[in-house]
């Protein structure tokens, strides 16, 4: 093992380096550390791996970089190139690393990002557009991907893509049955007819209705007396603490603008603003 100065670039053996278990990417495919280690062996590991010291097993583990490594070792390379991260890395730092690389390559699967997501909000304890801000996802697509761990496992195994396989927006409709066996047989109908995205939401609200599908996450509809209908929509599952406080401040804000004489119509405006 070579070492360059300061906090720079390790020569590290590859026996010398372990995949963390923790990693929440578990599908590597056959082609794809195929073709990574064609590129290896003619041009070396362009990119160096991140990776941390455990010294009681006397190892570096991967952080980042486990398709590289794995790619090194078909390729048949004795060191590859690492980044080493100082000092301890939580959790949270860690999955959070691991999440935001391999979604910008695209390397996770959809059920691999669900679980992951789900599981780096329940370490911070902090709501989809929370996450979403501090790590650049959408609070719409954060909580889509949570809605694919409420369908039964062996439907969970369906999700991905090619023949076979369920995409994972057609698997968000198929979520919003209310029961597994409903969410079975449209799955397999899905499979067998290639439907697309708009055909599995039609399909769900000719099964059950309208009135009975599911609502969508952070999505509420209700009419009320005098032909008056109210949405409220959030990126994230709605709570009552949620909807009373949403509820609270448009009654503030209204009643503001009618005791200055206001029309209705500016309170579009001014809670848009706010």
């Amino acid at each position: 093992m070579t070492l360059t100065s300061g906090n720079q670039v390790l020569a590290v053996a590859l026996d010398e380096l372990i995949p963390d278990p923790s990693q929440p990417r578990k599908t590597f495919l056959d082609e794809e550390i195929q073709r990574l280690a064609a590129s290896i062996a003619a041009r070396g590991v362009l990119q160096p791996l991140r990776v941390i010291r455990d010294e009681q097993r006397d190892v570096w583990v991967i952080l980042t970089g486990e398709s590289r490594y794995r790619a090194a070792k078909l390729a048949g390379l004795l060191t590859v190139p690492c980044l080493p991260v100082s000092g301890e890395l939580s959790e949270v730092e860690k999955l959070a690393d691991r999440l935001t690389e391999n979604d910008v390559r695209h390397d996770l699967q959809p059920m691999e990002a669900a679980r992951a997501l789900a599981r780096l909000k329940a370490l911070k304890g902090c709501n989809s557009k929370t996450l979403g801000e501090e790590y650049g996802f959408s609070a719409a697509s954060i909580t889509k991907a949570e809605a694919l761990l409420s369908l039964p496992a062996d439907l969970q195994e369906m999700v991905g893509s090619g023949p076979g396989r369920i995409a994972p927006a057609s698997a968000y409709e198929l979520s919003r049955l209310p029961d597994e066996q409903s969410q079975r047989e449209l799955a397999h109908a899905v499979v067998a007819k290639h439907m697309a995205r708009d055909a599995v939401a039609d399909a769900v609200r000719s099964r059950v209705g309208k009135r009975y599908v599911a609502p969508k996450a952070g999505r509420l509809s209700c009419k009320l007396d005098g032909g008056i209908s109210v949405t409220v929509t959030s990126g994230d599952p709605l709570t009552w603490d949620d909807l009373l406080a949403a509820l609270d401040q448009i009654k503030k804000q209204a009643k503001k603008l009618c005791d200055d004489g206001k029309e209705v119509s500016a309170l579009a405006r001014l809670l848009r603003a706010s």
